[in-house]
């Protein structure tokens, strides 16, 4: 009779704790399902479209340091048996479209998946294959001066390659690059948050890989635990003072400002903007400063420019810290940490299942 009883008590209490569970998760999908529909009220029009130049799957962009108006892209990787993508594409656009359009290929290079694009002080441009279309350890960035236009070629010998790994030899999603500092500076592509790293100046060594350093991580801050949960970095810029940064995720994008150089961009003010938040319609991969540094532009998967206003940003978080980044010693680990890797990958999967059933 008593075995009965307690029986009864644990299934009373499994379906208390199953109906909880429910409602919990009834009122994270209104939540994130709000979300979705504000942002696709508050986020930005389309002004342009780059796929009719024949820019595939943009997932970088940078203005030019010495054209007026002028931005440099490059397409993602391709599929297997593909001949891969190693070209870097120039374009102009304004209210009647995109204009002056301009491939050059980059001669000696290869395209695993190709994340970002940046500039740094020497007029030279950085192209990271820092994406994890496959599983590995060493990641490069290609450093190259600015191509002038009528340019057809960067010559292998015009390149410089610089192999990297993470601090633990962890394998890493990484599709947002900015230059400042004298360092190259790299965000993982994490849900629900960014880990920053850098790659010093000084300290690069093209005969060997280099070991980037962990300067810190930022959980996102505009939306909900779980929309936020379901958010990843995926382009960067930094303004020619060096003292703004933005980053783009799927849904919106985070500004940080700081009041010296050489201090954490994440321990800075923080502004937010909304944006269309739709994966299968504006997959947002990068973001880039204007010549005035009043707007932004976006690209996407699809092919879509958007334009945000810098004035538009709402403040989330006032400064925390104004503390000088100190520079870490650090080594390659010998793991390969490829079943915490498997686990990510089942993770975001199920992530994609969740984010087309709210999207639809």
């Amino acid at each position: 009779m008593l075995r009965k009883k307690n029986r009864h008590i644990f299934r009373k209490i499994i379906l208390i704790f199953l109906g909880i569970a429910l409602l919990f998760m009834i009122y994270q999908y209104r939540q994130v399902r709000k979300e979705v529909l504000y942002n696709r009220g508050n986020g930005p029009e389309v002004i342009a479209n780059i796929l009719e130049m024949g820019i595939e799957e943009s997932s970088g962009i940078i203005l030019s340091g010495d054209k007026k108006d002028y931005y440099w892209t490059h397409g993602d990787s391709v599929d297997y048996g593909e001949t891969p993508r190693t070209s870097i594409h120039g374009f102009r656009f304004d209210s009647d479209g995109t204009k002056d359009h301009h491939e050059i290929f980059l001669d000696g290079v290869t395209n695993l998946d190709w994340g970002d694009i940046a500039k740094d002080k020497n007029g030279n441009l950085i192209v990271a294959d820092t994406g994890d279309n496959l599983v590995r350890r060493d990641f490069v960035l290609y450093r190259f001066k600015e191509p002038k236009l009528g340019q057809e070629k960067i010559e292998r010998n015009d390149i410089e390659k610089i192999t990297f790994r993470f601090p633990g030899g962890e394998e890493l999603n990484n599709e947002a690059v900015f230059y400042a500092d004298k360092s190259i500076y790299i965000l993982n592509k994490e849900y629900g948050k960014t880990i920053m790293y850098r790659l010093m100046d000084k300290n690069i060594d093209t005969r060997r890989v280099n070991i980037a350093e962990d300067i810190g991580e930022f959980k996102f801050l505009g939306g909900s635990r779980l929309a936020n949960y379901m958010d990843a970095a995926t382009g960067a810029d930094i303004s020619m003072d060096e003292m703004t940064m933005v980053f783009n995720t799927y849904k919106g994008i985070y500004m940080f400002k700081r009041n010296k150089k050489n201090t954490n961009f994440f321990d800075g003010e923080v502004y937010y903007h909304p944006l269309k938040w739709d994966f299968r319609k504006n997959q947002y991969e990068a973001i880039a400063f204007t010549k005035d540094e009043k707007n932004l532009v976006l690209t996407t998967e699809q092919g879509n420019l958007y334009k945000v206003s810098v004035k538009d940003f709402k403040l989330l978080r006032d400064t925390e810290s104004t503390e000088v980044i100190k520079e870490k010693l650090v080594e390659v680990g010998v793991d390969r940490q490829g079943i915490t890797y498997r686990i990510k990958h089942v993770v975001y999967l199920i992530q994609v299942a969740v984010m087309d059933i709210i999207f639809r």
